[in-house]
């Protein structure tokens, strides 16, 4: 049974965006990332424990050495396709929020490793690069009604992520 809708808010001190998140959802900013400590301490994972999965978030600040709009933007486009070969579809869409976030939505079909990834950006000075991953084999008929319910969580994430 999957839990109930409901959301808190998420502020790091220290990083530059806030949002709400669902309550069984937790977000761990202290990361590793692949044995390696993590980028930037504005990188996190939302760790949905009773889903058996995780949203790995990626800070990026904007206009310092190769971390333009546009390098940024081709980086996460490249990663994505990585899902190619075991995805039967990938659909982007770009979308902008009342609070002035742009971003990428991606929905990859099929069983690839990552089934939403999503970029959020304010244009200028701040860019974040997410994907949605389980752990577990990914096989689109066994996750696809908790990868549904999380984009929903996803979807209000966006709506109210906010730029400090």
């Amino acid at each position: 049974m999957l839990p109930q809708k409901a959301y808190k808010s998420y502020a790091p001190e220290d990083c530059p965006y806030s949002f709400e998140h669902p309550v069984y959802a937790t977000p761990n900013s202290d990361t590793v990332f692949f044995k390696q400590k993590a980028q930037d301490p504005c990188w996190l994972d939302l760790k949905f424990p009773g889903l058996n999965a995780q949203m790995h978030f990626s800070y990026k600040e904007m206009n310092q050495k190769g971390n333009d709009l546009a390098t940024l933007v081709r980086d996460a486009y490249k990663m994505n396709l990585k899902h190619v070969r075991k995805a039967d579809y990938i659909e982007d869409s770009a979308f902008v929020t009342k609070q002035g976030v742009y971003g990428i939505y991606y929905l990859v079909g099929g069983d690839a490793a990552s089934s939403t990834q999503i970029v959020l950006t304010d244009s200028t000075k701040h860019f974040i690069w997410a994907s949605l991953y389980f752990k577990e084999t990914p096989n689109e008929d066994s996750i696809g009604p908790v990868v549904d319910f999380v984009r929903k969580d996803i979807d209000h994430l966006i709506e109210t992520f906010r730029w400090k």
